[in-house]
């Protein structure tokens, strides 16, 4: 088990966490950060409330783009 596996801790000792990667990765090669970062980060489990908001936002923009295009178009015609 890793370090990054276990349960969620008390805030200072995630801040001292935080601190010993931050001490760690400046003495990385470059090559060896590149690879540090690129794990991809697992996908955040939402409510499914929390899903339904985030489809609205989407198509909420979605819709203000459209009126947004129409009506630089509507503009440049005048």
């Amino acid at each position: 088990m890793t370090r990054h596996d276990h349960h969620p801790t008390s805030a200072p000792t995630q801040e001292r966490e935080q601190q010993d990667d931050e001490e760690l990765v400046m003495f990385l090669e470059p090559d060896q950060l590149v690879i540090d970062k690129s794990h991809p980060v697992p996908r955040a489990r939402l409510t499914p409330r929390a899903n339904a908001a985030l489809w609205a936002l989407r198509v909420f923009v979605l819709i203000v783009s459209a009126m947004v295009i129409y009506t630089f178009f509507a503009q440049l015609g005048s």
